[in-house]
């Protein structure tokens, strides 16, 4: 009996172990088929029209894209690359979905019509002629293809053509489709004649203005109620997307007074060691933030970098410095000077290899084998000069120095690979010698050498100045220090003033916003304000991505459509002060109006100038006002020498009287038509795919990812 009375008071106990052990099952069950039937699929990051986007998906394609084009998108950062993606992919999807439902493809004849006709190709593709070279562009893409598994670089390239590919597949698509609709956009001339007839007549008009400015603030008495009042009216006003609003307080990881005499003394302190250095080189790369450069430098190429007034005339071992950089501070010295002439003449034998810049693709010798028919050539050609340009002709790549004997000409520095030319200025007349560059192994002979200019070698030992530990401690103190006193504050904003912080707002930031206006890029402190858990006042202390830190205070969570009367309240008081003025204008024109026959006689009870301006429908701006194009409408349409009633406008109210109408002048409506219809067939490329995007089915949840 006591045994099953213990299992009764502890049968509580038993069936929540049951529950969560079926819990625990079921759950295990979902997570291993890698979705969730509660929370989707965590390796989904959004649909289009119901095809899921995969992260596998979208940073595939991130890569593909960067490794096509990596110089383009060499500085483009994550977020920004799947920006790219996403809308390619979008447009891709959406464009298929039309086509598909217009019965209209493209063929895979069509894709190789436009591949081959691309610029691009036929450029890198073209023979000695400069034409075009069809074999050569097969060879090419049947070696990357049958090679793409080889190594790496030729992975690389088969990805790159398969963007390339894709790229001018998708381009195809969107220009059949465009074009398509360009042809239903048709102008008659009849048409463009009534547009020109009605939009450019002139309305010759005399008109008084009034406006809303002259009523003074304590004219007019609004209360909360009118505000409300306003909104209800014209809510069609404040409709909005969904976003955060936040302020915030960047407390921005700069060097103090202290860290910058820290490092000119350190500088200081170097420049008297330097001088009793035997290797420039090794001190400097030993005490510099930047490498010690080892070239030689005119005077004509220094200018620009501030070091050219400094060092012409001066004596091997001249010092100069601390030099207060802003950023840094450095010294430099002046390590060597040389005669070097002002151009070259030289020839050469490439021997290039697999893999190296502007190689033809039938070259598949590696780097060594290279290297090896090179070292043969040099030695063969130390004793037989006579034959340099037998072996050039029959060795060398450079189809265009083989010509004339290996020989490049003249040429100054700059023009050449940096090892090219450093053998050609900085050896004599007559050297012949082996030099490796990015084109392969080059046997040069110096045949002559022009001119002289002195060259310098400069050593610079810079240091960056940056926060030290005390000043980065006294930043996140003061930022903590506000961050955790806002919390129970009144008012953080009198708080900032306070402590002479600079609190800056920032509206509408998306929920794939990187970029904060005085924050730079700043995916953090967008993610902590779309937090699912972020409530609204929530003050947040983040550390902006070495850059210092930043108080964050979320101050609006806008719901995508109409924006609440709180948000908006400063907005609807300004708009029922506007109403207000209106009220008291209208009742002063309406006055002036009881008891006028002219637009003379209402200046005079206005005291208000009458103005003359010839109208014209296609233009809504008057002159000294500003965009008033309701107004302008109206005043065209008055019957010529009755005066008009009050015209309220955005700016002010009108009374206006207008004299016969002036017809436009007859010009060639069919050019006009042509010049319409190629304006209208122009904004097809954009606003048809955005029409197409408004009502596709997009679920965007990349943000997941980022």
């Amino acid at each position: 009996m006591a045994t099953i009375e213990r299992i009764r008071q502890r049968s509580g106990l038993l069936i929540v172990i049951v529950f969560v052990a079926l819990m625990a099952f079921v759950l295990g069950d979902l997570f291993r088929s890698g979705g969730s039937k509660l929370f989707g699929d965590p390796n989904v990051v959004g649909s289009i029209n119901g095809r899921d986007v995969t992260r596998l998906e979208l940073s595939q394609k991130m890569e593909e894209l960067r490794a096509g084009n990596p110089e383009q998108y060499a500085n483009t950062s994550r977020v920004q690359l799947a920006n790219f993606v996403w809308n390619a992919i979008v447009m891709d999807e959406v464009l298929a979905a039309e086509l598909e439902a217009a019965g209209m493809s493209v063929s895979s004849e069509e894709i190789a019509i436009d591949i081959l006709s691309n610029p691009n190709v036929r450029q890198n593709f073209s023979n000695e002629r400069g034409q075009f070279d069809r074999n050569m562009f097969n060879s090419y893409l049947s070696q990357v293809r049958a090679n793409k598994d080889a190594n790496e670089q030729m992975t690389e390239m088969w990805v790159q053509w398969l963007a390339f590919e894709n790229a001018v597949s998708n381009q195809a698509k969107n220009f059949k489709y465009n074009n398509a609709i360009e042809k239903a956009l048709f102008m008659p001339t009849g048409l463009a004649e009534i547009q020109t007839l009605r939009g450019d007549a002139q309305h010759p008009a005399q008109y008084v203005y009034v406006p809303y400015i002259d009523v003074n603030e304590d004219e007019i008495e609004v209360i909360e109620a009118d505000a409300k009042a306003y909104y209800k009216n014209n809510k069609d006003q404040f409709t909005q997307k969904e976003g955060r609003n936040i302020e915030y307080i960047n407390f921005e990881m700069v060097p103090s007074d202290a860290d910058r005499d820290a490092v000119k003394a350190e500088i200081a302190g170097l420049a008297l060691e330097w001088f009793s250095v035997e290797d420039d080189s090794v001190f400097v790369n030993l005490h510099s933030d930047d490498r010690f450069v080892s070239e030689y430098f005119t005077e004509m190429e220094l200018v620009g970098t501030g070091l050219d007034s400094l060092i012409s005339g001066q004596d091997i071992g001249f010092q100069k410095g601390p030099i207060d950089l802003g950023s840094a501070y450095s010294v430099l010295k002046l390590v060597d000077k040389k005669v070097i002439p002002d151009s070259v003449e030289a020839r050469h034998i490439l021997i290039p290899f697999a893999g190296a810049t502007r190689s033809d693709e039938s070259v598949t010798r590696s780097p060594m084998e290279a290297q090896a028919i090179a070292d043969s050539l040099f030695e063969y050609l130390e004793s037989n000069r006579g034959a340099f340009e037998s072996i050039s002709e029959e060795f060398s790549s450079d189809v265009v120095a083989k010509g004339k004997g290996g020989s490049l000409g003249y040429f100054k520095r700059g023009m050449m690979a940096k090892n090219f030319e450093n053998f050609c200025f900085f050896q004599k007349e007559g050297k012949l010698g082996l030099v490796p560059t990015q084109f392969g192994f080059h046997i040069i002979e110096i045949t002559d050498q022009k001119g002289d200019t002195e060259a310098y070698k400069v050593g610079q030992i810079t240091r960056n100045i940056l926060p030290s530990d005390e000043t980065i401690q006294t930043i996140y103190a003061a930022a903590s220090s506000y961050a955790a006193d806002a919390q129970s504050a009144d008012d953080y904003r009198a708080l900032a003033t306070e402590r002479n912080h600079f609190l800056r707002p920032a509206r509408n930031l998306a929920r794939m916003e990187e970029v904060i206006p005085g924050l730079g890029q700043s995916r953090r402190v967008v993610r902590w304000a779309w937090d699912e858990e972020r409530e609204l006042g929530n003050i947040g202390l983040l550390e902006n991505d070495g850059k210092g830190y930043v108080v964050v205070i979320l101050t609006d969570i806008l719901e995508e459509g109409t924006a609440s009367y709180e948000q908006v309240a400063d907005q609807c008081m300004e708009g029922a002060k506007k109403e207000a003025k209106k009220d008291i204008i209208e009742e002063q024109i309406e006055a002036a109006l009881a008891n006028a026959t002219t637009i003379q006689e209402v200046s005079d009870a206005l005291g208000k100038e009458v103005r003359s301006l010839s109208f014209r429908i296609n233009t809504s701006n008057i002159a000294g006002i500003g965009n008033e194009a309701e107004v302008v409408g109206m005043i065209c349409g008055l019957e010529p020498g009755v005066l008009s009633s009050t015209l309220a406008g955005n700016n002010g109210m009108f009374v206006a009287v207008t004299s016969a109408a002036q017809p436009a002048p007859v010009i060639d409506y069919t050019n006009m038509a042509q010049n319409t219809q190629r304006s209208l067939r122009s904004l097809v490329n954009v606003q048809a795919y955005k029409a197409l995007q408004d009502k596709t089915k997009i679920d965007d949840q990349r943000y997941l990812m980022f």
